[in-house]
């Protein structure tokens, strides 16, 4: 009997943009840069997009719940595209500190 690998980055992202709309395309890149980040930790629980588009600045907050801590990340840009790069980059920091903490504190066998 063969079982199925279920993939790393299935997750559930929730997207939401405030004050203004966003359209689908990036809308789905988003979600999928922030399902990328399950390869530098794989644990991730799910994940959250806030893009709010405040005039003239837009403002991305990223969370992603793993066991035991909420990862939070938010960047500011005049464009959204740079302002979800820096969110995704700040958050990508997080989990490669978080692994490496987990990794220092486990048992040599």
């Amino acid at each position: 009997m063969r079982i199925g690998m279920i993939n790393s980055d299935e997750f559930a992202v929730t997207f939401r943009c405030v004050h203004d709309e966003c359209d689908e395309d990036f809308r789905i890149s988003a979600i999928d840069e922030v399902k990328k980040l399950s390869r530098y930790y794989a644990h991730i629980v799910e994940g959250s997009i806030i893009v709010d588009r405040n005039k003239p600045v837009t403002k991305v907050d990223i969370t992603l719940r793993v066991p035991g801590s909420v990862i939070t990340a938010t960047h500011e840009d005049f464009n959204k595209n740079i302002a979800l790069d820096g969110a995704i980059e700040k958050t990508k920091t997080q989990l490669k500190k978080l692994k490496s903490r987990i990794m220092d504190h486990r048992p040599i066998h």
